[in-house]
This record gives C-alpha cells, sequence and structure tokens, in this order.
C-alpha cells in the first residue's frame, strides 16, 4: 500500500481559507458587490434572510442564508467555474475595482461552510448553477463542480428586483462565521461600511438595494444603501439632519489641481509610467460645530450647549475618522493611523488619497482590497530620524539618488503630516475659540482669580488697570477691549461682543484668552485694558500644546491610558518650563541676574495667593 506524504493537509486548506483576513462579515459582503458592479450592474441587492425558529420567546431569529443578487452581464460556464477558483479569477486587468480575481471564494468561505452561485446570461429561468461545500473540500474535493443548466429557485423570484435578462446570484448558507444573528443587526453594520466604501458610485446611480427577510418574507426596514462621505462632501448622504441633504464640510486649502482642496502628485507606477494621486481635504462649516450661526441654527431638538461632538452628526463623524484610501472610485481602507486617538477635534476634518489600479504595487494594496499596506505603514514613518539631520528637500534628494522606491508616497506624507493635518488642526481649534462652551474652560480659574484680584486691591497700592479704568467711561472700556479681541486676537465681532458682555455681567476684571502669534517667543502676554487684565496664551508656543492643550481636550471620553499619558505630558512640559527659566537667569549678567531672582521671588509670593485655597485666601 502507497502512502500519500501530502504537503499540506485538506483541513488545514480549509482553515487556511476561512481565515482569509476579512476585516469583518460587512467587508466580505462587498467582495460579492465588487463583482456585481464589475459586470456592469446597476442594481445590486444584499439579502439577509432569518429564519423561523427561535428556542425561546427572548431569544432572536438567527440569519440562515445571506445572498447578493445583481444585474451584471452575468457569466457562461467557463466564466462561472473559474470564477470559485481561488487565485484564478476572471478579472486580472487593472482597470476597474477588481483586484486578482479571489474575492467570490476567498470572502465566501470566510463567512459559510457552503456557497452557490447561479449566474444567466439569457434569463434566470436558463441559469447555470455551480458550487463550493466545505464539507466536501475537506473530503478531499479538487475540482470545482461543472455547472448545470438549473433555474433561480423560486423564493429569489419573489424578493429580488434585479432578475433580468442577465444576472448572478451568490448565495451563502452554513453562516458559521458571520458576525451579527439578526437581519437588521447584519444590514445596520452592514449599510455604513457599503455606504462608504462605493460612495461615489451610489452617487452615480449605482443602486445598492438592502432587504431583510425571515421565512423567505421581507420585513419592515428595506431601504437603499446612501452614500457614507468621511470628507462629508456629499449630499444627499447617510449624515443624519440637518447635513443629510447639504455638506456638512468644505473643501479645504488651495489646491494645485485646478480643484479647490485638492493637491495633484504624480507616481510612478511599476509600469513606468507615471500615474496621478490625489489629496483631497474637507473641513467641518461652522454650522456644524456652532448653534450661533445666523439662518443655519441646530435643529430644535439638539440643545445649543450641547458639545458638538455630541450632537447626531457629531456622533456620526466620530465613525469616520482617519484617511479615506479610494482605489478606482472605490474605498479600500479609512486609515485611523494618521489620527490623534484622544482628540475629539480630529472627527471634524477630512482626507481622501485617490490613485489608480496602476499603482496597487507602489501603495500596497492587499488582494482583499482592505488595506494598502505600504502607504498606511509610513503613517509613523518620521523623516527626521532617517534624515539624520539633512532637510528634508535634502533628503528627499538623497532617496531620489539611492533609488528608493518610497520616495514619490514619502512625499505625499511629508505634504500630509507637515502642511495640510497641521494647518487643518489648527483651523479647527480656532474655528470654536471664541465659543460659551469654549470659554467655559476658564471660567473657574478667572473666578479664583478675581477672588485675589479684589483682596490685592484693597491691601495694595492701584495697578495699572485701576487707574486706566478711572480715566475711561464705560464705553471706552468696552471699546478697547473689543478691538484687542477682534483686530488683535482675532476673535469674531459676534464672539468679542458675547465675551464682553460676560465679563460684564460677572463683573469680572481678569480674562484669560487664547491667541494665535507664530512670531512671538512669548508663552504668553500681557494686556493692561482699562478695568481688565488680559492675559492671551500662544496657542503657537509649544509649551500651549504640551501643557495647555493636552489637559484640556477632552477629558470624559479619554480612557485611563490616555489621561495617565496626558498627565505625564503636562508634567514634564511644566518642568522644563522652570528649567528654562533657571537657564534664562544662568545665562545674565550678575545684575540682570539678581534683578531676575527679584522677579522670581516676587511673582512666587502673587502665585502664592492665587494658588492658595479659598479658605486660607479668607483667614
Amino acid at each position: 500500500m502507497t502512502s500519500k506524504y501530502s504537503i499540506v493537509t485538506s483541513d488545514l486548506t480549509v482553515k487556511a481559507l476561512q481565515d482569509s483576513g476579512y476585516k469583518s462579515t460587512a467587508h466580505a459582503i462587498a467582495e460579492l458587490i465588487d463583482n456585481g458592479i464589475e459586470a456592469g450592474a446597476d442594481l445590486v441587492e444584499l439579502f439577509v434572510v432569518e429564519g423561523t425558529y427561535r428556542p425561546s420567546e427572548r431569544a432572536r431569529h438567527r440569519v440562515e442564508t445571506i445572498a447578493v443578487i445583481d444585474n451584471g452581464h452575468g457569466m457562461d460556464g467557463e466564466t462561472l467555474r473559474q470564477s470559485l477558483r481561488f487565485g484564478a479569477g476572471t478579472r486580472q486587468h487593472r482597470r476597474g475595482i477588481g483586484r486578482f480575481g479571489v474575492g467570490l471564494p476567498n470572502s465566501s468561505i470566510s463567512q459559510c461552510d457552503r456557497v452557490d452561485v447561479w449566474s444567466w446570461t439569457n434569463g434566470p429561468d436558463n441559469a447555470l448553477h455551480t458550487h463550493l461545500d466545505l464539507a466536501e473540500l475537506r473530503a478531499g474535493l479538487e475540482e470545482v463542480p461543472e455547472p448545470k443548466h438549473e433555474p433561480v429557485p423560486e423564493e429569489w423570484h419573489r424578493l429580488s428586483h434585479a432578475l433580468g435578462p442577465t444576472g448572478t446570484l451568490v448565495q451563502w448558507t452554513q453562516l458559521e462565521r458571520v458576525q451579527w444573528r439578526g437581519a437588521e443587526a447584519t444590514l445596520a453594520n452592514t449599510e455604513s461600511l457599503i455606504g462608504r466604501i462605493y460612495r461615489r458610485l451610489i452617487t452615480k446611480g449605482t443602486r445598492i438595494r438592502l432587504v431583510p427577510v425571515r421565512g423567505w418574507f421581507p420585513l419592515a426596514g428595506e431601504r437603499d444603501a446612501r452614500p457614507n462621505d468621511p470628507l462629508y462632501l456629499t449630499a444627499p448622504s447617510s449624515t443624519p439632519f440637518p447635513f443629510d441633504a447639504k455638506p456638512m464640510f468644505r473643501p479645504h486649502g488651495g489646491g494645485n489641481s485646478g480643484e479647490i482642496g485638492v493637491e495633484r502628485f504624480m507616481v510612478k507606477g511599476h509600469d513606468g509610467a507615471d500615474h496621478p494621486v490625489l489629496v483631497r481635504a474637507s473641513i467641518a462649516v461652522d454650522a456644524a460645530r456652532r448653534p450661533d450661526i445666523s439662518g443655519e441654527e441646530w435643529p430644535r431638538e439638539v440643545s445649543p450647549t450641547l458639545n458638538p461632538g455630541d450632537t447626531p452628526w457629531g456622533k456620526h463623524a466620530a465613525k469616520n475618522l482617519g484617511i479615506s484610501l479610494i482605489r478606482a472610485d472605490r474605498e479600500l481602507d479609512l486609515d485611523t493611523g494618521w489620527t490623534n486617538s484622544y482628540d475629539p477635534v480630529e472627527r471634524w476634518w477630512g482626507v481622501e488619497i485617490d490613485f489608480p489600479p496602476q499603482l496597487d504595487e507602489v501603495f500596497g494594496v492587499t488582494n482583499n482590497k482592505q488595506a494598502a499596506t505600504i502607504f498606511s505603514s509610513l503613517s509613523s514613518f518620521n523623516w527626521r530620524d532617517e534624515a539624520a539631520g539633512l532637510s528634508f528637500e535634502e533628503f528627499r534628494d538623497q532617496l531620489r539618488e539611492e533609488g528608493d522606491s518610497r520616495l514619490s508616497l514619502i512625499e505625499i506624507v511629508y505634504y500630509i503630516r507637515e502642511k495640510l493635518l497641521g494647518n487643518l488642526r489648527t483651523n479647527l481649534t480656532d474655528q470654536t475659540r471664541g465659543t460659551r462652551s469654549n470659554r467655559k474652560r476658564h471660567e473657574e480659574v478667572e473666578a479664583k482669580a478675581e477672588h485675589v484680584l479684589r483682596r490685592r486691591k484693597e491691601e495694595t497700592q492701584p495697578s495699572l488697570t485701576d487707574v486706566l479704568a478711572d480715566q475711561a467711561t464705560v464705553e471706552e472700556r468696552q471699546q478697547q477691549q473689543f478691538e484687542s479681541l477682534v483686530k488683535v486676537h482675532k476673535y469674531s465681532p459676534t464672539d468679542a461682543e458675547r465675551i464682553i458682555a460676560e465679563t460684564t455681567a460677572n463683573d469680572r476684571h481678569i480674562q484669560l484668552l487664547t491667541s494665535r502669534n507664530p512670531d512671538s517667543p512669548a508663552f504668553f502676554n500681557v494686556e493692561f485694558i482699562p478695568g481688565m487684565l488680559q492675559v492671551s496664551l500662544n496657542m503657537d508656543h509649544p509649551a500651549y500644546s504640551d501643557l495647555i492643550a493636552v489637559l484640556d481636550q477632552d477629558l470624559d471620553s479619554a480612557s485611563k491610558e490616555e489621561l495617565a499619558e496626558r498627565l505625564v505630558t503636562a508634567a514634564n512640559a511644566f518642568k522644563l518650563l522652570l528649567l528654562s527659566w533657571a537657564r534664562y537667569e544662568d545665562e545674565q549678567p550678575d545684575k540682570p541676574r539678581a534683578r531676575a531672582k527679584q522677579m522670581r521671588q516676587d511673582w512666587g509670593r502673587i502665585a502664592r495667593e492665587f494658588l492658595s485655597p479659598d479658605d486660607e485666601d479668607d483667614e
């Protein structure tokens, strides 16, 4: 008897096929939709069918069948049989959304133990049918069963709108690895991803019909997938009201492509030709984050005091964080490696990288079209570490001379990291800088400072702002404050008027602001306005980002680990500030050093009063 020594056993082969790397059931379903769109379909239907049996009244109905039907051009027998071979698909070209033709069998086996395919070119009653069954593969099946004439089952005739002269039906049964139990849960979790992956195609007219079914009868909730655009430039879309019918973002940046907000790069592919890569950017409109925009107030049911991130549209945006990678009008991935996970402002910008299939190898597109691994790996790339002291221009020239294949992508990454994202974040911070919710962060410290100010006013000689106040009318004081807020610190007139009204109502004589001043070396600046001691923190100084912003950012949604990291960052920044002052004293000649020491001691005495607990102040 001759023994067989197969390198790979059938069981191991099946296990490998099941673990083919699909992120979710929704991603696997997307492969089936790809096939329909690639076949020229303008209608693709997704059916999720529950069984009628439940082991108890409280138990949910379980999904038993998932099917995708399209009205594409269908397949003949040879093409149908080839479509179920692993690694031997029919779409080896690089023109459409297809990749290597492995999507149908790989995605199917990753979710189910049996996949059946009907395809027809002369009506569904003349369909050809074949299948793959894991039990048969484990038993040693080596060939895809030869397709046979078999009409599309009657139940699909009752449910489908896509059955026409040509088309294909893919049916999954024995669903051992589907993530969600019920039909609606499966569709709800799939709908957002499908709307995002195919947003451009849906906008251009492709319909993706979503149908929940139980016992072969449709349930309530049938709908077409709507575009889910992480750049929020598409309307209509799945974004909650009022941004379902109008864009929630606007294009950002001038761009060099002739289109606002779009930067164009030319990248050499493995075919030796240069191909365009478009970097598209967007940023939230004021009305998405502020309830006080005239004519665009928030819906009545949404409180104007609600944090913008807690609005229905803000929560929607939180699920679309990252840079969207688009290939042939289809999204591969929403890459979160470029975001600061603890910063809620990140949800309010969008960036899209659009490249053609000819650059698949350059970007590192995976067979299952779920990632561009080479590009995504550069999200953590720090060119300065590798440049060893060179400027970016010098480093770029060095890479060019060395023939480094990453050069084109590194140039794109440099643009995104060094120019685009920083500018987006700066604009978003400034967008709400003067709002009531943003100003609330300073109220407690201003109130305590005001308490100390009033006590010192009784105990010391009049300050400069006290003297100036005696020389000006109330109107003159407010006018000077208004001009400072608008002209110096770039607050909007509306915000400036509201800030002045609040300080007047609270009888405040000290105020803490944030300001942009990239040309100033100072961490903070002091203005002596009649009756108002105004302190502005320079947001362009490193001490602000490391000490103030890192703690002022959203605390409620941050994890314990994130909070601990932010506290360490702030503590280190504060210590470095003290060390920088020490070095300042160290560099002074003898007399200025003595004056600096005296200033440090005087400031320390006043700081003791400002930082002392309230009960100590009252003693």
